[in-house]
């Protein structure tokens, strides 16, 4: 169970970031050359075992206070 959990999150994580990566590199107003912009591009994959969880959680919460629950 614990590796099946771990591969789907691995696959999102690449998944997000192939996404990041081609939002990054078609945006015409953000330079190839800074720095600073890869830099966040390669470190925020760090972030996700905390972010990915919290918006998932705030996503179901939205959802169900749409509901009405």
């Amino acid at each position: 169970m614990t590796t099946s959990f771990v591969t789907w999150y691995g696959i999102i994580c690449v998944l997000v970031f192939g996404y990041w990566f081609l939002l990054f590199y078609t945006d015409e107003s953000t330079s190839k050359l800074d720095p600073t912009s890869w830099f966040v591009l390669l470190v925020a994959p760090f972030f996700w075992p905390i972010v990915l969880p919290i918006s998932s959680w705030e996503l179901s919460r939205k959802s169900i206070d749409n509901w009405g629950l």
